[in-house]
């Protein structure tokens, strides 16, 4: 019965996906169908290999809270409600504020999902499956906000950025689950839209959705927020004062980097190297299958000894003869298939792509991707988590690279210069 269930509720939430989208960046009919029954299968899939093979981790958790949350809500309704205030968090960091607040950051993160389930829970019988669906419902925009902000700036682009955000299977399997991921995608999306808008068609209100994507950020991934900062300004000091892109980025990293390893001297205990240090120290202190990762110290020459594990781990590893299990040797292949669609964009690279390159959107995704990228190096060590949290620098950075690639065959390309 539970099929009928995805497959009625999939229908519904195809036809609201249609009508909400067709008249901005639309989707047909068909594409929009296949996006959303794609990532829900997906999502599916998801589900039954983490319960099967992985004794339900976080996924499946997230799912029997809902149900608790659920009985709360039918007969501790003012529970349900008030669990969502910062009280319980403080009262249980001893009254320290900083403590307090990251405690509360913590467990939002999981009421936040486990209280959308428990909604969804009403209408699918506490059925995990058909869940999938009405998350998913939420986490598509993520992937159709991404697709328009793209489109808007590169319309030529449309098809091959299809295929990439919505059907390129390994991305879309990591932003399907029920986990916090795809709703890191959700609200990066969401500002990326407004920021974009707010830059450039001087909308007032987009600065509203800017804060509340941040606030989102914050809850499900609050050190994705920090890289984003000088990704951002980088690009409002290019657009607002009209200074080369490049340059600037170049400038903004720079400077950044000095700020980064200075803040040491202010503080020799609490300062930015020293937080990634204590966040890789979390990491390293959990049993799993990883990768060899020596410990930092927060000092410049520390960081860089490390940085060639730490870009190893992300870009290269692991590789097809030291995959183990299904989801290491999916993780394997796709890391080559990126590296082709990289080798590809530079052999048949479009006649415009060093414009394009130069754009403040193209330079903001090279940046806060190459920037996680090593992030995620330092600090995890465990290959089953770096592929979950590098699905969403990977999807910008095989945007950027999708985008500078001639997708026309040869003798449409004779045909463009003969005209």
């Amino acid at each position: 019965m539970y099929i009928i269930g995805i497959l009625f509720y999939s229908i519904v939430f195809i036809y609201i996906l249609y009508r909400l989208t067709r008249r901005k960046v639309p989707l047909t009919l068909t594409e929009c169908s296949l996006a959303f029954l794609f990532k829900v299968g997906l999502g599916c899939l998801y589900g039954y290999i983490y319960a099967h093979y992985y004794n339900g981790d976080d996924t499946w958790n997230y799912h029997l809270y809902s149900l608790q949350d659920l009985h709360k809500l039918k007969h501790e309704t003012g529970r349900y409600f008030t669990e969502l205030l910062p009280a319980e968090s403080f009262a249980w960091a001893g009254g320290t504020f900083w403590n307090g607040l990251s405690a509360y950051i913590h467990t939002l993160e999981s009421d936040s999902i486990s209280k959308i389930l428990s909604i969804a829970d009403i209408f699918s019988g506490g059925n995990y499956y058909i869940n999938v669906v009405f998350f998913n419902f939420i986490l598509f925009w993520g992937h159709y906000w991404l697709f328009s902000v793209f489109v808007k700036e590169f319309p030529g682009k449309r098809k091959p950025l299809l295929w990439l955000i919505f059907f390129f299977p390994p991305l879309v399997f990591w932003l399907s689950g029920i986990r916090g991921d795809g709703l890191v995608l959700f609200f990066l999306a969401l500002l990326l839209l407004h920021f974009r808008r707010w830059l450039y068609e001087h909308k007032k209100w987009s600065v509203l959705y800017c804060l509340l994507s941040m606030l989102g950020i914050i809850i499900f991934r609050s050190q994705v927020l920090l890289l984003l900062l000088p990704a951002l300004l980088a690009w409002f000091v290019s657009v607002k004062f009209n200074q080369k892109p490049v340059a600037t980025f170049l400038w903004v990293y720079g400077i950044g980097g000095l700020l980064f390893f200075a803040s040491a001297w202010i503080s020799p205990t609490k300062n930015l190297p020293a937080v990634i240090v204590e966040r890789q120290q979390s990491f390293l202190k959990l049993n799993g299958t990883r990768f060899p990762l020596d410990s930092l110290q927060p000092t410049a020459t520390s960081f860089a000894r490390v940085l060639p594990q730490a870009l190893s781990h992300t870009f290269v590893r692991p590789t097809i003869w030291e995959a183990k299990g299904a989801l290491q040797l999916m993780t394997a292949v796709e890391i080559i298939v990126c590296w082709l669609l990289v080798l590809l964009a530079i052999i048949k690279r479009d006649i415009h792509a060093k414009q394009t390159l130069q754009k403040p959107l193209i330079l903001f995704c090279l940046a806060i991707s190459l920037t996680l990228y090593i992030f995620i190096g330092y600090v995890i060590p465990f290959p089953g988590a770096i592929v979950r949290y590098k699905a969403i620098p990977e999807l910008l950075l095989l945007s950027v690279a999708v985008i500078c690639t001639n997708w026309n065959a040869p003798n449409q390309i004779s045909k463009k210069i003969y005209i």
